[in-house]
């Protein structure tokens, strides 16, 4: 598997899901590894819950390994959701590009 996540930085607000057909909620990141995410999520009224080990919805590890489902689901926000879809689909285009051009050196 040569994955690699979308990058989000310490401080951002993403999408948090608990499962695939759950509802989003805001999540801020706290802490950014080269596969997850560590995430504050909202939980109630005030209150967050810290979400350990979070994979992006793109992360195809999820269906390889179905435990790590268990931890939930990120995905960036926008305040217009086409430009989050557009950047996330440029994103694996540009990355498909790279896995087909030779390599150089």
């Amino acid at each position: 598997m040569n994955y690699e996540m979308p990058k989000a930085d310490v401080g951002e607000i993403v999408l948090f899901y608990v499962h695939e057909n759950a509802d989003p909620v805001p999540a801020l990141v706290c802490k950014a590894g080269s596969r997850t995410l560590n995430l504050f999520a909202m939980s109630g009224e005030l209150g967050v819950t810290l979400k350990p080990s979070v994979h992006h919805v793109t992360d195809e590890g999820v269906n390889e390994f179905p435990e790590w489902k268990k931890y939930g689901l990120w995905e960036h926000r926008a305040k217009d959701p086409a430009v989050a879809i557009l950047s996330e689909r440029v994103s694996m285009l540009e990355k498909k590009l790279a896995a087909l051009s030779p390599k150089k050196g």
